[in-house]
């Protein structure tokens, strides 16, 4: 009974979810907090989790990502696992558990009745076009560029540039997927601004960039 009264709460919050996100696409499981925001063509797929997060139009997470305090750019690909937004702890105290520093936490018992270490994390920015891969995870306040694109299972801890592939742990910055005077004008048209009119009269050149951007005047 009480599985059965749990699978109806969260068909009531997928309903509201979807309501409040008309535009999106929200699979069953998926949740995202008062303080996030889907625009428009954005998937949630099961059991990703945004908290405090603003998710850009076309871009889509698959099952169990977890996304906080983040900035998520448009036409970004974040596949299954994915952890961004992680939050360091301290390491010079007698012992990284929070029950020894933040009270503020959801947790049963506290050896303090106060915050004895700050525990705000800087915001994440994940740049338009990123392609994130399976179980990647993504310090607090780092800034991923462009069209950057970040392995599999990489932990990144620092920026990222724009059409840069991150591999390993921790991440390195392997290349850049196009020269740099050409990533220099990617960055510069901010394609992704342009209009769904605009980019569907561009489609025979997608997978010509130079001619992309000398038809779009960039």
């Amino acid at each position: 009974m009480r599985g059965c009264f749990r699978n109806v709460r969260l068909w009531l919050y997928g309903r509201r979810l979807r309501k409040r996100f008309v535009n999106s696409v929200i699979h069953p499981g998926a949740t995202a907090d008062p303080q996030s925001t889907l625009d428009n063509h954005s998937v949630l797929f099961p059991k990703v989790r945004l908290m405090q997060t603003d998710f850009g139009a076309y871009s889509y997470a698959q099952e169990n990502t977890v996304i906080v305090n983040a900035e998520i750019g448009p036409y970004c690909s974040i596949a299954s696992n994915v952890s961004i937004g992680l939050i360091n702890h301290p390491i010079h105290m007698i012992s990284t558990n929070p029950v020894f520093y933040d009270n503020s936490q959801l947790l049963p018992k506290f050896f303090v009745s106060d915050i004895k270490y700050p525990v705000g994390a800087p915001r994440t920015v994940i740049g338009a076009d990123v392609w994130i891969g399976d179980g990647a995870k993504i310090m607090s306040g780092v800034t991923v560029g462009v069209g950057a694109i970040i392995g599999s299972g990489a932990i990144v801890t620092k920026d990222v540039p724009p059409y840069g592939i991150v591999v390993g742990v921790p991440g390195q910055v392997v290349r850049r997927r196009f020269d740099d005077a050409l990533c220099v004008r990617l960055v510069a048209s901010r394609w992704w601004d342009e209009s769904e009119v605009r980019l569907q009269q561009l489609s025979q050149y997608f997978s010509e960039p130079e001619k992309f951007l000398e038809t779009l005047g960039a």
